[in-house]
């Protein structure tokens, strides 16, 4: 920022802001700004988050009534404030930002969180610390990425069918016996076995997960969902089976894999994505992979989704009930916004199309147009 723009500009930036469009490069602005006032010396080290709201606090109170050329002023938060002093800053932020969004609630819900649930072969349900990074199964016992055993567990001598399975409003990550690294995003679940002994590594899965399959030529690794497998030497891939979506499809994002679905089969390379449609044959096309890979990277990604698409994924990830009043909205929604946000602020985005307006209830959400 160079400290000045005139009306006309301050106001297209506010209209961008508010239309949730440009967002890394916004982000990457306010960050650049903020960290000039890390620079000085004077000033105590700070997060790149709080940068963020010192160079947001400059630019709201930036506007003036008075003057054609505006002045960014060079407020400065005195960071060594007495805590109440401090609070009252973010609440004074808080406030501008809520007053100015008009998305009605009782209480807005926060974002999902790490966790699933491990069910052995003999029935046994295991619930998955949380707080972890993530579980790693080896032939001989399940611990958790930093080391520590997961409680509970029986070990067996043979191979046993185990199924990890996230709730809505849960992801998890696991590593299995080989060696492959998967991300289970809410509301799916993966069964696999304890040790992989057959020529080829099978799994089967229901929902969303991305796979990193670690490279053993011998031993295929092969994923089947309902109506196709996709089989695979070592890759990286991701592959959305929501029985309440309208297809199927597979995104790769490195190497090679071949989906097969009846007699028909088809190889996808980078950058492909591979929709199995109704009949079992398979539709190829180019797509930005960022699109597919946005739950991994904890972001909602949306480009030209309808309200329904839209509206499922905030359902799995909030756990949420979504209810639809009068018709359904007919806009294009398009925007990118942090999965760690409340929904609130996603809906907040949403309704700067002009398309919608949800009201939040409880763990419910009414959506009208």
């Amino acid at each position: 920022m160079d400290k000045q723009c005139s009306r006309a500009e301050l106001d297209q930036v506010m209209h961008i802001i508010e239309a949730g469009t440009f967002l890394e490069e916004w982000d990457y602005a306010l960050t650049k700004d903020g960290n000039m006032i890390l620079e000085d010396e004077n000033e105590p080290a700070m997060s790149d988050d709080l940068a963020q709201l010192i160079a947001h606090d400059r630019l709201m109170n930036a506007v003036s009534s008075d003057h054609k050329t505006v002045l960014l002023k060079k407020h400065r938060i005195n960071w060594k404030l007495p805590s109440a002093a401090a609070a009252a800053v973010l609440v004074l932020f808080t406030g501008w930002w809520l007053f100015n969004t008009p998305v009605t609630s009782q209480s807005d819900i926060p974002p999902g969180t790490s966790g699933a649930t491990l069910v052995l072969g003999n029935g046994k349900r295991i619930t998955l610390n949380g707080s972890k990074s993530g579980m790693v199964v080896t032939s001989t016992n399940l611990r958790y990425n930093d080391g520590t055993e997961v409680e509970g567990p029986s070990t067996s001598s043979d191979s046993e069918l185990y199924s990890a399975i996230t709730a809505a409003g849960n992801m998890y990550m696991l590593t299995l016996p080989d060696g492959t690294q998967v991300w289970l995003n809410a509301a799916s679940q993966l069964d696999f076995p304890s040790r992989f002994e057959d020529s080829s590594r099978v799994v089967s899965l229901t929902g969303v997960a991305f796979f990193k399959v670690a490279k053993d030529k011998q031993h295929p690794f092969i994923v089947k969902t309902k109506g196709q497998q996709v089989k695979v030497l070592g890759t990286q891939f991701n592959i959305n089976s929501y029985s309440d979506e309208q297809a199927t499809t597979t995104t790769l994002t490195e190497g090679s894999v071949e989906i097969t679905s009846g007699k028909n089969k088809k190889i996808l390379k980078p950058g492909q994505q591979g929709i199995l449609e109704s009949g079992g044959s398979i539709a190829i096309t180019e797509i930005d992979t960022a699109l597919a890979m946005a739950w991994k990277n904890n972001k909602f990604i949306f480009e030209n989704n309808n309200i329904q698409s839209v509206m499922r994924m905030v359902q799995r990830w909030y756990n949420v009930e979504v209810i639809y009043t009068g018709p359904l909205p007919d806009a294009a929604f398009g925007g990118k916004v942090s999965r760690f946000s409340n929904v609130g602020s996603v809906l907040r985005m949403l309704e700067t199309t002009g398309g919608a307006h949800f009201r939040i209830e409880g763990r419910k959400i009414y959506v009208s147009k």
